[in-house]
């Protein structure tokens, strides 16, 4: 296995190189799948044909049963068996938000055992980060799909970034398998992954709010006291709070944020423990 100071050498040339196609417009960010790309495609339009949405999405059987999973809940555990009822029960928007996160999963799968592991911790993060934006954005008057989109792909940057450094093992064979531990994953795309965040989300064409929530997590806005991104900021905290962390974390600094942000959005002590209790459980059952 390569030495340390080898394998920092050469995240820091991956790094450099990643950074200057991105301000020159080279860099080639993945796109959502295709079904994916065609159902959002069909849900830009405010009177789509069900039916055709049905045709489109009918050809991927897991996402087909993420959506009924979703209608059923919906209907307080009552089956609901077919798509097109399903589409009717959730809705157009909350339907755009399950597609994106279906698509965004996709981007956290990696053949690497180690970053796979580290991804899982992201993904878990992530979700946990979406709920409870989700959940505030009901105190701050934020649209709560584009809330919780925002806070699902906040760190979306960080698996992109790491399938790239594995794509460029593959491809000129510098390292061995398994070189990329945690700790060097961490380092290597800690200065860089908002970026690539911001050009998935531009890709994409996702909502403008979504795109300011991943660009920043760590200032609050007093511009926009009650927008998505402040809200996320404040879910992205509760989150670690919650034991979802993907770092070691500084608990005075995270509880800081907690009380800046509940001071922003006006949401009490009270309502914060209620949002945060069971979250565990609700994650559990978004990843299993």
């Amino acid at each position: 296995m390569m030495q340390a100071t080898q394998v920092d050498k050469l995240a820091g040339q991956l790094t450099q190189i990643v950074l200057a196609r991105l301000d020159e417009g080279r860099l080639v960010v993945p796109s959502p799948p295709t079904v994916v790309a065609k159902c959002l495609q069909i849900l830009k339009s405010p009177d789509f044909a069900a039916k055709k949405l049905v045709a489109a999405l009918e050809i991927d059987p897991v996402l087909v049963a993420m959506i009924l999973r979703e209608a059923s809940s919906a209907t307080h555990g009552n089956a609901v068996k077919a798509i097109e009822p399903a589409i009717a029960r959730i809705g157009s928007d909350s339907l755009k938000s399950l597609v994106v996160a279906y698509a965004a999963h996709e981007l956290f799968e990696s053949f690497d055992g180690k970053i796979k592991a580290a991804n899982k911790k992201i993904w878990e993060h992530s979700v946990a980060c979406a709920l409870l934006a989700r959940d505030l954005a009901a105190f701050s008057g934020a649209e709560g799909d584009t809330c919780y989109l925002a806070g699902l792909l906040h760190d979306v940057g960080k698996p992109v970034l790491a399938g790239m450094m594995l794509e460029a093992e593959r491809k000129f064979g510098t390292v061995k398998s398994g070189w990329m531990d945690h700790t060097l994953w961490t380092k290597a795309i800690a200065g860089i992954h908002r970026k690539i965040g911001v050009a998935v989300a531009t890709q994409w064409n996702l909502a403008p709010e979504v795109t300011a929530a991943i660009r920043d997590c760590s200032d609050y806005d007093s511009n926009d006291r009650g927008g998505a991104a402040n809200v996320v900021r404040l879910a992205n905290a509760l989150a670690k709070r919650e034991g979802f962390a993907t770092e070691a974390i500084a608990m005075e600094d995270i509880d800081a944020m907690v009380m800046v942000g509940r001071s922003m959005l006006g949401v009490d002590a009270e309502v914060i423990a209620r949002l945060a209790s069971g979250l565990k459980a609700r994650v559990a059952q978004v990843v299993e």
